[in-house]
């Protein structure tokens, strides 16, 4: 069973979103993710102990927060291209 189409297309809009997102994340080092957080997100994950946060915890907690609405694909993709991690044409 496949899932139900939302209006328009956009659950297929957001799946291939996702496998964009996918290898956008690829190209992010740990202080791109640590930005991304604050800039964009406006928020980072908590750290247990104080510890540093681990370069996977950032991934997670950035889809969480992508799957919640507190940032889109565009958002990301804008950041990506200003802070130079990948051309304004990656995705073309």
């Amino acid at each position: 069973m496949g899932r139900p189409m939302g209006l328009f297309g956009k659950t297929k809009e957001k799946d291939k979103n996702v496998e964009r997102l996918q290898a956008l994340f690829d190209r992010f080092e740990y202080p791109h993710l640590a930005k991304l957080c604050t800039d964009v997100i406006k928020r980072t994950p908590t750290s247990v102990d104080g510890e540093r946060i681990e370069r996977t915890q950032y991934v997670e907690f950035i889809w969480e927060q992508y799957r919640k609405g507190a940032m889109n694909f565009q958002q990301v993709m804008d950041f990506a291209t200003s802070q130079g991690i990948v051309p304004k044409d990656f995705f073309d």
